[in-house]
């Protein structure tokens, strides 16, 4: 009778911990290259789970490869699932890249880039 409550316990946290790690793994934005007639306010990535805010990060960069200044990024949606960019109003038109690294709650973290466009 131990083994199978150990056996269940030890399926049911290793189910738990799957779980968890989608959280960072699903992030989802708007379409790449999606051309905007304005600057956004807020470039968000969305999870499935909790975010560290405090050990997350994004970086703006221009067409050139340099760096932008951005808002101070914060959290939203339920349970600060939704990672917040806020982005300058008077950008420039051009193509612009944003790289991201997001760590979650439980440890788990995730990385990309994503490119948009500002059109005149």
């Amino acid at each position: 009778m131990k083994s199978i409550v150990s056996f269940c316990l030890f399926a049911s946290l290793l189910f738990a911990a799957n779980e968890a790690s989608a959280a960072i793994e699903e992030a989802s934005l708007p379409p790449p290259q999606q051309e905007e007639k304005l600057v956004p306010a807020n470039l968000e990535l969305t999870f499935t789970g909790p975010v560290d805010l405090a050990r997350s990060t994004a970086t703006l960069l221009d067409a050139q490869g340099l760096t932008l200044p951005t808002g101070k990024p914060f959290l939203s949606g339920p349970e600060g699932s939704v990672f917040k960019v806020p982005l300058d109003p008077s950008m420039a038109p051009g193509v612009y890249t944003l790289n991201w690294r997001v760590l979650s709650m439980d440890g788990h973290s995730a990385e990309g880039h994503y490119q948009f466009r500002v059109d005149p």
